[in-house]
């Protein structure tokens, strides 16, 4: 997979809602009511991870959970970055 232009990767930034760019990596911190649901929501985001054999770094602090995106290898974004981004919007925040 290759990196993606600045041109392809400002076209694809509309679309990743409540995620920001730093420098070749995407983040995005949620909070949860409880450890226990920013663990069930980890469990969900590892088992996304899995399926698609795509790792972001996670970090859990308490009732915060960070996510880090970037494709290690190729040392920048690729489309399976924004696609697990796609993917993750699908697991529920709000319980």
């Amino acid at each position: 997979m290759s990196k993606l232009t600045e041109t392809e990767i400002a076209a694809r930034l509309p679309a990743a809602k409540g995620w920001e760019r730093h420098g070749d990596m995407l983040t995005r911190t949620w909070q949860f009511p409880s450890f226990r649901r920013a663990i069930e929501f980890v469990n969900n985001v590892s088992a996304l991870a899995e399926k698609s054999g795509h790792y972001p770094e996670i970090h859990i602090q308490f009732r915060d959970v960070r996510l880090e995106i970037s494709t290690h290898d190729v040392g920048g974004l690729t489309e399976r970055d924004f696609s697990l981004i796609s993917d993750l919007a699908a697991i529920p925040t709000d319980r």
